[in-house]
């Protein structure tokens, strides 16, 4: 069964943090050096010194960022910029954003704790490879500052939509929390405490499998956490705080349930030939040329994406930009390679992925990447906006840029109820839940309600 707990969230106090668009930021994987540097200047309590913080060059054990963002998290509790909630609650969280061409959508879900529960159970399901560095870094940061700053963002299977029914019938008329973020997202939140309506709210949930959408590295870090936790604290029981996980669970119905594509830049390869590369590819794919003019980058990518998008709807079709040659390419699938030798040993379900595709056939099989150097961080750039990629290439800083279209959300479903794997950011869930905007404490005096 999976188990949700309400809990007592930490928030930033607004007697002394008036404008909360200053202080939260996006997850630490999606934000780039330059969005760091940006973050850092806008407000001196942005919740980016705490939870991905700055190297120096003169780091040692004894002061690095980890260690500086517990002495300062000490010290904003201390001056209580942060603040804890004196009854556990479980939180409504609203999400209002635009999409182009699809006007406002409001995804509706809430945030939790969770019963942490190893894959093998099958009641948490995973769907995405994950970095060792990310783990290792995420880690350090829970031993030194004992606390989750972001939520994890899950799906469930509610067709009835019961859950959130019974939530929002519980909620206060009034959110706690209301207020446009940096990128003119709305964000709103209310808490419900009555014991009797949390405990509906528990019993509802057990019969339900959890689906990590995003924060897959988070969550790996919560069990190696835990196991070593329990290593050394037996006598804590179930309800010490290391053996839950902070999450934001949405109904998988939700209409605001929104996955863009990720894009990957592709970093130098030694004796990389684009035209031998082009010879390759046509082996197995069809190729389309659009010409790339920089003066018109933008109508360019609009067309380009916009045929990738069509195209999309009936094949496996994924773009290609290199800065060697003027043309943004088109790469459709021939039937007869989808059942190829690439493939070999892997699921059906995972044959008919694009990320997969991508994955084995053009960057292991065509390019000769080794599986082990798509676990190194600096290989590969990923970027769900297409610009961006594009860009990467054009100012040379990636040999290639590679555009894909989303993966869709049933995809995403089949394959965790499977029990199987995709590559590496396959998805990119939008908006984000915000880092700093509800934050959990794992000290050991915290007790979680059962």
């Amino acid at each position: 069964m999976a188990h949700i707990a309400p809990f007592r969230g930490i928030i930033f106090n607004d007697r002394v943090i008036n404008q909360l668009s200053r202080v939260v930021t996006p997850p630490y994987d999606v934000i780039n050096p330059e969005e760091q540097e940006r973050y850092y200047q806008l407000h001196p309590y942005n919740i980016i010194r705490l939870d991905f913080g700055k190297n120096f060059p003169n780091d040692t054990s004894e002061d690095n960022r980890y260690i500086r963002a517990a002495r300062m998290l000490k010290q904003w509790e201390r001056e209580q910029i942060l603040i804890q909630d004196q009854e556990p609650a479980i939180y409504l969280y609203k999400i209002h954003f635009q999409t182009p061409g699809q006007g406002v959508r409001i995804r509706t879900g809430f945030i939790s704790l969770l019963g942490l529960e190893s894959f093998d159970s099958g009641k948490v399901r995973p769907h995405e490879k994950t970095f060792s560095s990310f783990k290792r870094d995420r880690y350090q940061l829970f031993q030194h500052c004992q606390m989750q700053f972001c939520p994890i963002f899950s799906f469930y299977l509610d067709p009835a939509d019961k859950i959130i029914s019974l939530i929002s019938g519980q909620a206060p008329n009034e959110p706690f929390i209301d207020f446009e973020d940096q990128e003119s997202i709305r964000h709103q939140l209310w808490r419900i405490t009555l014991p009797s309506a949390l405990k509906k709210i528990q019993e509802s949930f057990l019969d339900k499998t959890v689906f990590i959408a995003d924060g897959h590295h988070r969550y790996e870090t919560s069990l190696a956490y835990q196991s070593d936790m329990l290593k050394t604290h037996l006598e804590s029981g179930i309800t010490a705080p290391f053996n839950y996980t902070l999450m934001f669970l949405c109904p998988m119905e939700d209409p605001g349930l929104t996955v863009f594509p990720v894009h990957r830049a592709l970093n130098p390869i030694s004796a990389f030939d684009p035209s031998l590369l082009e010879k390759k590819l046509d082996r197995d794919f069809i190729i389309e040329k659009i010409p790339f003019n920089p003066e018109m980058k933008k109508q360019n990518t609009r067309k380009f994406l916009s045929r990738l998008e069509k195209k999309g709807q009936e094949s496996h079709t994924f773009g290609l930009f290199m800065v060697q040659k003027p043309w943004l390419y088109l790469l459709t699938l021939k039937k007869d390679s989808l059942n190829g030798d690439w493939g070999e040993g892997l699921h059906p379900l995972l044959r008919k992925l694009d990320v997969m595709i991508l994955s084995r056939l053009i960057f292991q099989n065509i390019l000769g990447i080794r599986p082990e150097e798509l676990d190194q961080e600096n290989m590969i750039e990923y970027r769900h906006d297409s610009l961006e990629t594009l860009e990467l290439v054009e100012k040379g800083q990636s040999q290639m840029g590679f555009f894909l279209n989303p993966t869709p959300i049933e995809q995403v479903r089949q394959i965790a109820e499977a029990s199987l794997i995709m590559p590496r950011k396959s998805t990119y869930f939008y908006p984000k839940t915000l880092t700093g905007l509800l934050m959990n404490s794992l000290n050991l005096n915290e007790s979680i309600p059962r």
